[in-house]
């Protein structure tokens, strides 16, 4: 099993995609940045994941303010890239972002059918912890806590007793990257295997989420509704229940 795992942007150069996929199980890049920034390194990183069929995660990095505007523009500038081997989106909470603003980010990424991550500074524990604590069952956390921050990892540096993922150093090496000691890197600390951020979950969107997408016009209208619904798994009968009274109000 690989030891380390690493995140990456376009300040970091991939030099082999073979040699990443050969010591990496799955990849982690940034996506989006506020509300405008899309990182220049996001098409060519989905494209050569999804070509050497490499499991890979996307995060927008959250600006303080609006925070679901944020998510939003995360999941709507990368749903026309990503394909068959994308697991996930991450929120990277590291700029004193108002809490309940993460919270409704957050449940909106939740609310999209994928796997999610929440990334959160080893200092701010106490500030996110609500959220953290109620985050969804498709849900990681994510916490960085560095220590000597040498890309080495030591046990008296640890991250908090419920985190899934630990970044551990800024400054790590990384096989199949181009430059030294400037690669984010990570550890598992067993609470979640390897398995879980390798693997697409079957997520179902609750009935009240699915009727409002009804409305929105997402799942066609009468005899093709039905069909969609049905072919997706969901009750078209009790959608539809709940569709005519929204429709009442």
């Amino acid at each position: 099993m690989t030891k380390y795992y690493i995140d990456i942007s376009h300040h970091e150069t991939v030099k082999s995609w073979d040699t990443l996929k050969k010591n990496y199980p799955f990849l982690i890049s940034k996506a989006t940045e506020g509300q405008t920034y899309v990182d220049s390194s996001l098409s060519s990183f989905i494209k050569n994941c999804e070509a050497k069929g490499i499991p890979y995660w996307l995060y927008a990095f959250l600006k303080k303010g609006d925070e679901l505007a944020q998510a939003k523009f995360l999941a709507n500038t990368c749903k026309g890239k990503v394909g068959k081997h994308f697991i996930g989106y991450i929120l990277d909470v590291e700029s004193g972002n108002n809490v309940a603003g993460v919270k409704k980010a957050m449940d909106y990424i939740e609310g999209l059918g994928r796997k999610c991550m929440i990334y959160t500074m080893y200092a701010d524990y106490t500030r996110y912890r609500s959220v953290i604590v109620n985050r969804g069952k498709y849900t990681a956390w994510w916490e960085a806590r560095y220590g000597k921050n040498d890309g080495v990892y030591r046990s008296k540096y640890p991250c908090h007793g419920g985190a899934d993922f630990h970044q551990y150093s800024e400054n790590g090496t990384a096989a199949g990257m181009k430059g030294k000691n400037n690669i984010d890197v990570n550890r598992l600390t067993g609470k979640k295997a390897e398995s879980w951020f390798t693997t697409k979950a079957n997520i179902k969107k609750s009935n009240a989420t699915i009727a409002k997408e009804v409305l929105a016009g997402k799942w066609g209208n009468a005899a093709e509704r039905k069909k969609k619904l049905k072919a997706a798994g969901y009750n078209y009968a009790a959608i539809q229940k709940i569709v005519n009274k929204m429709c009442k109000k």
